[in-house]
């Protein structure tokens, strides 16, 4: 720093720095703005002049084309004038048309257009017809593009590329057409593009080019290749100029486009600095200039740069004001500081300087922040304890009214045992008043619950950990025993020694007695009381554990309610419920208090005998469970006569654990129902691998249905006096993967039980319906065919919809479709089922009642069913030649059946007999063997193929 400086006070050094600061940093900002700007205004430069001359080239070029076009339409037109005069001539009679014709082709091919151009004629049909050369003349151009487009237009503009046969290559050309209808001739006036300056009219766009501006005498012109003005700009004298310089045209020599930056000796720019932008026109050999001063386009960035010259001499010196005022702010803290020092005097201890500077003062500054900082770290410290001590008083407080309000009963005792305070929570729970225990040892509250060591144990963890927790039985001040969850914490002082007990307890009566009440829900039914199926295995296991030491059996009776679903249908579950609660008391009625009677869900129970001898005892016990059925079951002022099936096992005959006993039970259960119900059945080997059977059976059948080893097979149902087939049965059939065939008779009733009946009911409609779609082209598309319906189908809530949806998923007329129904579906629910068959009527499908005669065969459904067929079973057709009551039932049904109005069927027919016996009593419709067996679909559509027509 000079010396001059340091001799000035801080308020002068910081001036002159802060002032040079403005200065420099003013001067370089400024330069930067500057030469930003100019590189700003010269690429606008650049860009007005290059966007300038390529305006002019398009307007050059546009021009110039319309002109050319205009040019070749005149000579067109002047041409199609002659034809029009001479056809008028042939009009009068003072020619021939071919003289006229010939006339036409010297003045056409007189003319020609530039130096190269030439008129030809072509005619509609394409055919060269004038040409200046006679090698074209004839030629056909109506497989030619060129052809095409004149005789598609015959009149316009027309641009092309074309070759005579001298020329090499083909060469650019446009084309003005006028049409002489007369005579079909298309006069065709064409130019070579590279001749058209002989055509352009330069005066056409001269004004718009010399109209061109750029500042005051920024200017475009036009030059040809010698550097001759065609378009000149304007001199100063008012007189154009002839050309450019010869230096400045051979500095465009060579190149297409680019700018130029020179000195012109004449013209309006002579003797300034120009920028000049030129680009050739390559077709007419043209040069687009565009030109402006520098000095003239630069002139605002001049004014900017005086402009920013005088706001740096501005900015200089305002910044002397504010450096002269930023180093009063610097001498203002010594100020300050004084008047802290004085504030400190008067007990402000909160008071600071600030520390501004450097040096003496800047110490001075801190050293005296410093002490005021003690003094009041001193002061805090004393208002610290002050406020310790009173919120040790409130937490006091605090837990004294914790103490009086917990629930639980908390006790403080001293280190003997001697209990010092307890609060109202612990009278509450065991009657205590304080004045009763204080003073006395915890043991006041001792049950016989707990022996000697487990008081030595508490104490033991008391000692050695400092706490114990753990449930205890203590006793209130009547006499009775609770339970508590307690705990107990050792207080020690300041020595580590133990002053004090603190107990702190919960009494959980409740919570007990709740716990026992969920015990028992667990394992016991909600609905009846008695043991569920987790309580019943529990004890079924021990009493196997008591008969595998006492060498005794157990007996175990698993018990179902027959046909308990109809109970829910008809009369609602609530009477269900009340059911299974009566057959639940009854049963607990029928055996001792050691045996166990169990409900194991829905309708299902099971009994559990001990100490059984023989089979014998266990059948007397069975045949006790079915006499106590025998009296009926008043529900709800309704007498019900229910039975039960019983399955019966025994231990260690037929299993050796629960869960095996209680399954055999089932299987056994389930064979005394199959076997007609209110029976009982003990377990056998045969039940068991009868029932693993089935299982198996019930697999694979899942599994075929999702494999599609399903097959339909149809039955035709021909009229014995036309000969004709009617209508079609479809029978599924499975044959497994394996090559094996399972009986219809073995997987239909596994199916109805399973519930798998129904989605294989869905397939054999599916298939139905698409073979129907198939009989349709054969010429048959009024057949009939037959689906049956099994009681579980029948029963589905959407059975209507389901078979409407798959006849309008193929296609097809719901007349089409006949289901057949069996008499005892029908009578199970009789409004309900003419409910539904009127439904299935109303869409137009058929009703047949199935195997007739065999179950109720009532003549209430068949006057009141809508039902369109009978069908007579096959056991009454089988003997019907050697049994005379057979003979007699199938002719009665056939005669009924006809007073009634229903068609009648007879399955099963499979000799001439039968067949002769059926014409006699007047059955037409045949179903059986003796026309055809089964067959499944390509075997049926070859049996129709082969009856040809013989299709109702």
């Amino acid at each position: 720093m000079p010396l001059s400086l340091r001799n000035l006070s801080i308020k002068y050094r910081l001036m002159v720095w802060f002032t040079g600061f403005i200065f420099v940093s003013s001067l370089v900002a400024s330069s930067v703005a500057y030469y930003s700007i100019r590189s700003y205004v010269e690429q606008d430069i650049v860009l007005d002049l290059g966007t300038a001359t390529d305006g002019i080239l398009t307007m050059v070029g546009t021009s110039a084309k319309v002109s050319v076009r205009n040019r070749l339409r005149a000579i067109a037109e002047k041409n199609i004038d002659i034809l029009h005069s001479l056809e008028k001539a042939v009009q009068a009679g003072s020619m021939s048309q071919a003289v006229a014709k010939e006339t036409a082709k010297r003045v056409l091919l007189s003319q020609t257009i530039g130096k190269t151009g030439y008129i030809y004629v072509i005619k509609s049909d394409g055919v060269i017809v004038v040409h200046p050369s006679q090698a074209l003349v004839g030629r056909n151009l109506s497989k030619e593009s060129l052809g095409q487009q004149q005789a598609k237009r015959h009149r316009g503009y027309l641009e092309y590329e074309w070759a005579n046969p001298d020329d090499e290559e083909k060469r650019p050309k446009a084309m003005y057409m006028e049409y002489f209808a007369p005579w079909d001739w298309i006069v065709s006036v064409s130019s070579y593009r590279d001749e058209f300056r002989s055509l352009i009219d330069v005066a056409d766009f001269r004004k718009s080019v010399q109209s061109f501006a750029l500042g005051e005498i920024g200017h475009a012109a036009i030059l040809n290749n010698e550097g001759k003005y065609l378009v000149a700009p304007t001199a100063t004298d008012g007189k154009p100029h002839d050309a450019i310089s010869p230096a400045l045209l051979n500095r465009m020599k060579g190149l297409d486009h680019g700018r130029i930056i020179h000195t012109p000796e004449t013209g309006p720019n002579k003797g300034r600095a120009t920028i000049t932008f030129f680009r050739r026109i390559p077709n007419l050999g043209w040069i687009v200039t565009a030109s402006s001063c520098l000095d003239e386009a630069y002139a605002p960035l001049y004014r900017l740069r005086n402009i920013i010259l005088g706001i740096v001499a501005f900015t200089l010196l305002c910044s002397i004001p504010l450096a002269l005022k930023l180093g009063s702010a610097v001498a203002t803290p010594l100020t300050r500081l004084a008047d802290s020092m004085s504030k400190a005097d008067k007990g402000d201890l909160s008071v600071r300087a600030e520390i501004n500077g450097q040096g003496e003062i800047g110490q001075l500054a801190q050293r005296f922040n410093q002490y005021m900082g003690q003094l009041e770290e001193y002061r805090d410290g004393l208002e610290t304890e002050i406020d310790e001590r009173r919120r040790a008083e409130q937490q006091l407080k605090l837990f004294a009214m914790v103490f009086d309000n917990a629930l639980e009963g908390i006790t403080i005792s001293d280190k003997n045992g001697a209990m010092l305070a307890v609060n109202p929570a612990f009278t509450a729970i065991t009657g205590f008043e304080p004045e009763e225990v204080l003073g006395q040892n915890p043991r006041v509250l001792k049950s016989e619950h707990h022996n000697k060591d487990f008081y030595r144990e508490m104490w033991q963890s008391l000692i050695e950990y400092g706490s114990w927790h753990g449930e205890i039985w203590n006793r209130r001040k009547n006499g009775e025993s609770f339970p508590e969850i307690l705990s107990i914490s050792s207080i020690r002082d300041e020595n580590g020694k133990v002053s004090n007990y603190v107990a702190v307890f919960h009494d959980i009566s409740d919570m007990k007695r709740k716990d026992k009440e969920l015990e028992h829900q667990a394992y016991h039914d909600a609905l009846t009381g008695l043991p569920n199926r987790a309580l019943a295995h529990d004890r079924l296991t021990m009493a196997i554990a008591h008969a595998r030491r006492e060498n005794t059996k157990v007996a175990i009776l698993y018990l179902d309610i027959d046909d308990f679903k109809k109970v829910n249908d008809q009369l609602g579950y609530s009477a269900g419920d009340v059911l299974i609660q009566e057959v639940a008391d009854r049963l607990s009625t029928q055996f001792r208090d050691a045996d166990t009677v169990a409900r194991l869900g829905g309708d299902e129970y099971l009994i559990l005998a001990e100490h059984m001898e023989d089979e014998r005892e266990v059948v007397e016990l069975a045949d006790r469970v079915l006499l106590s059925f025998d009296e009926p079951y008043l529900i709800h002022g309704q007498e019900l006569t229910i039975t039960p099936s019983v399955g019966v096992t025994m231990y260690p005959d037929d299993g050796d654990d629960a869960g095996t006993l209680i399954r055999n039970a089932d299987m056994a259960m389930y064979q005394a129902k199959s076997a007609g119900k209110r029976n009982y059945l003990l377990y056998t080997q045969e039940i068991n691998e009868r029932i693993s059977r089935r299982i198996e059976l019930e697999n694979d059948m899942r599994r075929a249905l999702k494999e599609e080893e399903f097959t339909v097979y149809f039955q035709p149902k021909v009229n014995q006096r036309t000969g004709k087939v009617m209508g079609m049965e479809a029978l599924v059939r499975w044959n497994k993967a394996d090559g094996s065939v399972v009986s219809p008779g073995d997987f239909i009733p596994l199916a109805e039980e399973t519930g798998l009946i129904v989605p294989l009911g869905e397939y054999v409609l599916g298939a139905s319906c698409k073979a129907m779609q198939l009989f349709e082209g054969l010429g048959c598309s009024n057949i009939k065919v037959s689906v049956n319906l099994s009681p579980i189908q029948f029963e589905q809530q959407d059975l209507v919809e389901m078979v409407i949806a798959s006849l309008e998923h193929n296609g097809l007329n719901p007349s089409k479709l006949e289901l057949e129904i069996t008499e005892s579906t029908l009578m199970t629910d009789v409004n309900a089922s003419v409910a539904k068959l009127e439904q299935l009527v109303d869409h137009g499908i058929s009703i047949s009642i199935d195997d007739f005669g065999t179950g109720h065969s009532s003549l209430y459904y068949l006057k009141n069913f809508p039902i369109d067929v009978i069908k007579i079973d096959q056991s009454f057709v089988r003997d019907i030649t050697s049994d005379a009551s057979d003979a007699q039932i199938v002719e009665t049904i056939i005669l009924m059946a006809r007073n009634l109005g229903l068609a009648v069927v007879a399955e099963g027919v499979e000799t001439e007999e039968q067949l002769s016996r059926l014409n006699d009593y007047g059955c037409e419709l045949i179903q059986g063997y003796y026309y055809s067996p089964p067959l499944p679909l390509e075997g049926i559509v070859a049996y129709l193929q082969e009856r040809n027509t013989e299709c109702f």
